[in-house]
């Protein structure tokens, strides 16, 4: 089953169907790696989650929240190609290496939202402009 595509019922009755990984992504998700990440980035009892919100999450479209030792939860992940592909390497590599991703109806699928690919903040922070500026992700109050 790791590796093939999978269905999920998430929160407010929507469905998400990760894909399958190809043989590269496979790959990916079977090194031996994964353990020290999951054991000591994701599950890292001084974070509240992974990615950071505030950096990461607009670049990998997903959010991971550890509950334990090994079981983390997906909180949310962005409807898009590039981050379904993301969340199915992860539930690959969880499952391989004895760890549990939990993706259910506390999972919430985010349409609406463009990702933004890792180019384009390292542009940000390198003083090009894009289309993405902190003026237009901040909140205005009156």
């Amino acid at each position: 089953m790791i590796g093939q595509e999978q269905t999920y019922t998430l929160a407010n009755d929507a469905s998400l169907t990760l894909p399958a990984l190809s043989e590269g992504q496979m790959t990916i998700a079977l090194k031996e790696e994964w353990i020290g990440f999951i054991r000591h980035t994701i599950h890292n009892p001084n974070r509240m989650g992974w990615p950071d919100a505030a950096d990461e999450y607009s670049q990998m479209g997903l959010m991971l929240q550890a509950l334990s030792e090994r079981t983390a939860r997906v909180v949310l992940v962005v409807d898009d190609e590039f981050a379904l592909g993301n969340l199915a390497v992860y539930v690959a590599a969880y499952a391989h290496w004895g760890f549990e991703l939990l993706i259910d109806t506390a999972t919430f699928l985010r349409t609406g939202v463009t990702r933004v690919p890792a180019e384009a903040v390292k542009s940000t922070a390198q003083g090009e402009t894009t289309s993405h500026t902190l003026d237009a992700l901040g909140m205005e109050v009156a």
